[in-house]
This record gives C-alpha cells, sequence and structure tokens, in this order.
C-alpha cells in the first residue's frame, strides 16, 4: 500500500500497485543523474537529493521511492506532504501541489517529473538509480 494525501485537507488514501507497476524498473542498475542539469527550484533539489540519499545505490521498487521522497519532504519542511498530483500510464504521480514535481514509475525506473496545471507532464530525468 502506498499513502498518498490526494489535496489539502484531504484524509489520508492508501492505493494498491502491483506487479512491474510496484516495481517501477527492468531490474537493471542505473546511475542517477545529477541535479545540476534539471529545472528545479532549490527547495525541490534538497528534497529530491536527501531522497536519493535515503534510497542509496540499489534499485527500488516505486513504494520505496514512494516512501524516501516522504520522509524527504518531512525533514525539510515543516507539517510538509506529498500528494497524488495525477497519473501516468502505468503509476501515479506523487509530488509537490506547489511545484508539480513529483514521482511516477515507469518500465525504465522511477522518473522525476513535472506536471502543468494544464496536465502537460515533463520527464526531468530518473529519480533513482
Amino acid at each position: 500500500m502506498i499513502p498518498v494525501f490526494t489535496g489539502p485537507g484531504s484524509e489520508l488514501v492508501s492505493r494498491r500497485i502491483s506487479g512491474s507497476v510496484a516495481r517501477g524498473d527492468s531490474g537493471i542498475r542505473r546511475r542517477t543523474e545529477p541535479l545540476d542539469g534539471i529545472a528545479l527550484s532549490e527547495r525541490d533539489r534538497r528534497i529530491v537529493a536527501l531522497a536519493r540519499r535515503k534510497l542509496g545505490d540499489t534499485t527500488v521498487d516505486f513504494g520505496e521511492a514512494v516512501r524516501a521522497l516522504r520522509e524527504a519532504v518531512e525533514e525539510l519542511i515543516p507539517a510538509g506532504r506529498i500528494y497524488m498530483l495525477g497519473t501516468t500510464e502505468l503509476s501515479p504521480v506523487i509530488g509537490s501541489l506547489v511545484s508539480g514535481v513529483g514521482i511516477a514509475g515507469g518500465e525504465e525506473g522511477v522518473a522525476l517529473v513535472r506536471l502543468e496545471h494544464d496536465g502537460r507532464r515533463t520527464t526531468l530525468g530518473r529519480f533513482s538509480p
């Protein structure tokens, strides 16, 4: 079960994601791209960097990535939360309502994405190795 908040003032919602969607990877070890070339706010950059450190240098499933992201947000932002921003073809997008930056599981692993208010989605790079 992956706990997510669906919006301000909403209750905690758990969703079950199974199979390759939950794994969000092909089992291949990859290097995580540096954050330098990714257009992120300083706050988002610090959150992503801390979440990546929490994951270590191993391939993780989407649920573990969500856990690390949640922990990083809670450590760096007083009363911080993550939210379900939308969905991709394979998984929910979990992240910040303010910036629209979040993570999504995919065939190539967990990706860092940005969702615009008009629904456009941009893949910013890999979230996990």
